[in-house]
């Protein structure tokens, strides 16, 4: 209940800060019963800032929050101008089409590109968020969505405001609004309740977990709930850390040495292995392969016993709802798997 409250109100503040001023403006509208969806040719959205009208059907859409794209992709919807560089090879209808106005990396964005695709709506967030001031002032007459709800991404030593689970839902719901999915927005909400659900029921609470990052051929320590990707799902399934000490969000996870990691003897390792994220050369080492040839963590419990679940390859630049939904379900095979034995 707390957490549907908390879901709630991540919105539903937006709403409240902006209902007082357009009063007088409904009002004087209360002929027409179109005060939802403007003149009819538009209508209104909640995002991370407020209200935004957009077009009540998208033609041309610029997204750029790589946490949708997979969704995008099940949903069939044609984009004019994206991060291509960002979004994994798994994903492979943004790849294919070569109509597309790439960006680029979040890092040195190529926006002329977004200008010259004339796009009616632009979806931005996460490695794009800081953007957004910069897209309004290039195009003043195209909507801007911002997916950051409750978020601190720029700053990785700031704690979000919201869960991410929460964070997840909110730009789930919102894009099923904008693009009339809504059924499919919740489907996908549900799957996630599930397996979140499911990965919870099958842990044993004395059963302690480690989280790491694998990046640049290190293992680095992902913290609990702060830990970039990993962190989170301590959260959402009540894991008992093997090792719990402050760390940040940062995107290599944070520096720790691998005796300490074998000291705190975890009953598991959650991994993320982000070289596989982002690097494409074939001879880039596996995350499996470096933990398997660490000699510190050869009697380490969990390696021992092959209690280690390996996020999927493309996490890294996916992080999505659909990307957490199938690691909390083989998270709750793992666990599931180890109980029957």
């Amino acid at each position: 209940m707390r957490i549907t409250l908390r879901r709630t109100s991540s919105r539903a503040l937006a709403v409240s800060m902006t209902a007082v001023l357009s009063m007088g403006a409904l009002a004087a509208c209360s002929s027409d019963d179109d005060s939802d969806s403007g003149n009819g040719d538009t209508r209104t959205v909640t995002d991370a800032r407020g209200e935004v009208e957009i077009p009540a059907e998208p033609e041309r859409v610029a997204a750029f929050d790589n946490r949708i794209f997979q969704v995008l992709e099940d949903w069939d919807i044609d984009l004019v101008s994206a991060p291509v560089d960002l979004i994994p090879d798994t994903i492979t209808k943004y790849h294919d089409d070569t109509e597309i106005r790439n960006t680029g990396n979040h890092n040195e964005p190529n926006l002329e590109e977004l200008v010259a695709s004339e796009p009616d709506l632009i979806i931005t967030g996460y490695r794009y968020a800081s953007y957004y001031d910069e897209m309004k002032d290039l195009l003043p007459d195209v909507p801007v969505i911002d997916l950051s709800f409750g978020e601190n991404f720029e700053n990785e030593d700031a704690e979000n405001e919201l869960p991410l689970e929460e964070r997840l839902k909110d730009i789930t719901s919102l894009i099923g609004e904008v693009f009339g999915k809504e059924d499919d927005a919740n489907a996908l909400e549900s799957d996630f309740d599930e397996a979140k659900e499911r990965a919870a029921a099958a842990y044993n609470a004395d059963e302690t977990v480690m989280g790491v990052v694998v990046s640049g051929g290190n293992i680095n320590y992902a913290a609990p709930v702060t830990g970039r990707s990993v962190g989170p799902v301590f959260e959402m399934l009540g894991l008992t850390p093997a090792l719990d000490q402050d760390g940040s969000g940062n995107h290599q996870g944070d520096d720790i040495s691998i005796e300490q990691i074998a000291a705190s003897n975890p009953d598991w390792i959650l991994v993320l292995d982000r070289d596989a994220g982002v690097n494409s050369e074939e001879d880039a080492q596996p995350a499996a392969e470096i933990i398997a040839d660490s000699p510190a963590l050869t009697s380490v419990p969990a390696v021992e016993n092959d209690n280690i679940v390996y996020f999927p390859s493309d996490f890294y630049t996916t992080e999505d709802i659909e990307a957490y939904t199938e690691v909390l379900n083989n998270i709750a095979d793992a666990f599931e798997d180890h109980d029957a034995e």
